[in-house]
């Protein structure tokens, strides 16, 4: 080494160590000293490339950067930079190309594994991260952060007992992390090990008493326990979280949010402030013509053993070729069911984005020519919100699977006016079509099995009165239970028919029970039946279905409708609280739709005392049942809507709060 190399060296090291001090200026000036005396010197190019990234000037940071890398092209550490940069652009494919290439220069280094990973996870490449981070973990087997990411892969691909095992190591690792405790309590929650995972959110808002998920997923983990010890202290936490506002709000998951006993004008600031966490990219130009037959996508992770697969599966084989072409987008593979089978061989073309990044499946969907991609997931668990802020298609709009607000990454919300009444409208940063009578269709695909068995054989009491409640758990809010328990002290012949869901649950209710002076024994819990026409079958035994409050029945309704059980519910404040009423409604059972608490309670009470009259409600609702198949009408109805919402959006009519009403002869926009 000569000595002027040497000296330039020493420069670029005293350079650096400004830079670390937060000296910019200083180091800046230092490392164009070195360029001017040698512009190819890698590690001042390197060094300057950092600096340029930092201060946000992006070109000149790639191009110091890239010319370090011409000299030096093995250089892990600049490959590792260069590929960060990349990702801080957009630039997925780029940055795992890099972070690829630093791994092949410096193979035992677990923390450019690490990197990967991550990056491999943007990229929709998932079976790929898990391996590079099994292989971070042998290097490095106290790397907590790898073990952590490892773990959280495992459990989103369904290994639950792997993924326990690697967030236990890294909890045993990283103690003090809330993230991990988080990760792990997750993870124990989807296991339903709801004990487990309130001790691991406890801790994590002990560690970090701001952890806004960690406090959301102790919520959700007490619902599907029906453990309500903390309920009134978490619900009145949120409270002052959706009135502080702030960034802080966009971390509560829009899903958890929907089972607080909020207004839905509270609740679309949850979803609005979650969306305001994803690029929005600039609308895409639109198609300026009218279409005879519209190209529509349905984009979902649900397209199979899944309450929106079921109901979808019986409207989507109907859609008029002549008026629709139809795509299906999957964000997950799909599942072998019949019911994927079912969507799959009636639609058009099956587009499968479950290994894309979100600019990879936006830029597939733009490429597949789909004038309307309806979103069914909206901001639940599996759905990938940040491909509709791409916005992939010139008209976004969400359907089914999310009963709320999408925060303005949709264009248009399909509801009815008992779903989401008029005046609620203008709190939706979308505009709200209203299909007619309900937005939501009963299941048309599944056949109930022939023989229900007997009440026996359902552990039944032959005599009773079968209150039915199928909802999950984690709609069975305090007020709800509290109602029944006094349906059950008025009506003593009566039982309720639950869900099997898990063994803390069941005996968190009965001890409730108990507390409300019913006997424990009047709760009976129907089994886990992955068998969908044995499940509908069972119906036949109960006499009534008890909607929940807070968050009512969707799919679970429209199984009971279709298996002409009467349910009755009560309209609540929100979207979550009316599905029940709009189904109600549409099928002839709009005096089964309680105005509040009491007349739910006194309602179910009647009922029960007086068979004739139930047996009236019965056959009133049979008889709307009888005609034309379901799953024609409703398909003809989304038809309608399609169309009627493509002319309004040619028409620049489409803007947040605006309604359009559906109707034959056009789009009535008010």
């Amino acid at each position: 080494m000569d000595a002027d190399t040497s000296e330039l060296d020493d420069i670029v090291a005293r350079a650096a160590a400004l830079h670390r001090a937060g000296d910019t200026a200083a180091a800046g000036a230092a490392y164009d000293e070195v360029l001017a005396l040698n512009p190819d010197h890698p590690e001042a190019l390197h060094l300057k490339g950092i600096l340029f990234g930092q201060s946000g000037q992006t070109a000149e940071a790639f191009r110091c950067l890239d010319r370090a890398l011409s000299v030096s092209p093995d250089d892990s550490r600049m490959l590792a930079n260069r590929a960060k940069l990349r990702l801080d652009t957009g630039d997925v494919a780029g940055a795992v190309t890099d972070y690829s290439n630093a791994h092949t220069s410096s193979p035992g280094n677990p923390d450019l594994l690490f990197n990967l990973a991550g990056a491999l996870v943007l990229a929709g490449r998932t079976d790929e991260a898990v391996r590079r981070l099994e292989e971070a973990c042998a290097i490095a087997p106290d790397h907590a952060p790898a073990r952590t990411n490892l773990g959280n892969l495992y459990r989103q691909a369904g290994r639950l007992s792997e993924a326990r095992d690697s967030l236990d190591k890294a909890v045993a690792l990283a103690p003090g992390d809330p993230q991990v405790q988080h990760s792990l309590g997750v993870t124990l929650s989807l296991m339903r090990d709801y004990a487990g995972a309130a001790v691991r959110f406890r801790r994590a808002l002990e560690l970090d008493r701001g952890f806004v998920r960690a406090a959301a997923q102790f919520f959700y983990a007490d619902l599907h326990a029906c453990a309500w010890k903390d309920y009134d202290k978490l619900v009145a936490n949120f409270a002052r979280l959706i009135d502080a506002g702030g960034d802080k709000l966009g971390e509560l998951s829009p899903l958890i949010a929907l089972f607080l006993p909020e207004s839905q004008q509270r609740l679309n600031a949850v979803a609005d402030a979650r969306a305001a966490t994803l690029h929005k990219a600039v609308s895409t130009p639109t198609r300026p013509a009218l279409r005879d037959v519209l190209h529509v996508g349905y984009l979902s992770a649900d397209l199979g053993q899944h309450p929106v697969g079921h109901l979808l599966a019986g409207v989507l084989p109907e859609h008029d070729r002549e008026k629709i072409r139809l795509s299906t987008v999957l964000l997950a593979p799909p599942d072998g069911s019949t019911v994927a089978a079912r969507i799959g061989e009636n639609g058009d073309e099956s587009i499968d984005v479950s290994r894309m990044s979100a600019g990879e499946a936006a830029a597939c969907i733009r490429e597949a020519g789909i004038d309307i991609l309806v979103d069914l997931g909206g901001l639940t668990r599996g759905a990938r919100p940040e491909i509709l802020a791409e916005r992939p298609a010139p008209l976004q709009v969400g359907w089914l699977g999310y009963c709320g607000s999408s925060g303005g990454l949709n264009d248009v919300i399909l509801a009815d006016r008992e779903v989401l009444p008029e005046g609620e409208a203008q709190y939706f940063a979308e505009a709200v079509a209203y299909l007619p009578d309900s937005f939501m269709p009963l299941n048309s695909f599944d056949v109930p099995a022939s023989d229900p068995g007997t009440r026996l054989d359902h552990g039944l009491p032959e005599g009773a009165f079968v209150f039915c409640g199928f909802n999950t758990p984690t709609k069975i809010d305090p007020d709800t239970f509290a109602s029944w328990m006094d349906i059950l002290n008025a009506v003593g012949e009566g039982v309720l028919w639950l869900r099997e869901h898990a063994p803390l649950t069941t005996a968190n209710l009965r001890r409730a029970a108990e507390q409300a002076g019913v006997d424990p024994a009047r709760l009976i819990f129907a089994g886990m039946q992955p068998d969908m026409s044995e499940h509908l079958a069972r119906h036949r035994h109960a006499d009534l279905f008890l909607d929940t409050f807070v968050y009512g029945a969707h799919s679970t309704a429209a199984d009971a409708i279709a298996m002409g059980l009467p349910v009755l519910t009560c309209a609540g404040a929100a979207m979550p609280s009316r599905v029940g009423a709009s189904l109600a409604r549409s099928c002839g059972l709009g005096d089964l739709v309680a105005g509040s608490r009491e007349d739910y309670v006194a309602q179910a009470i009647a009922l029960a005392g007086d068979r004739a009259c139930l047996a009236d409600v019965a056959a009133r609702l049979a008889a709307k049942m009888s005609g034309p198949a379901p799953g024609r009408r409703f398909a003809e109805k989304l038809e309608l809507a399609y169309h009627r919402l493509w002319q309004a959006h040619l028409a620049g009519e489409l803007s947040p709060g605006r309604t359009i009403n559906i109707v034959a002869n056009g789009p009535a926009v008010d």
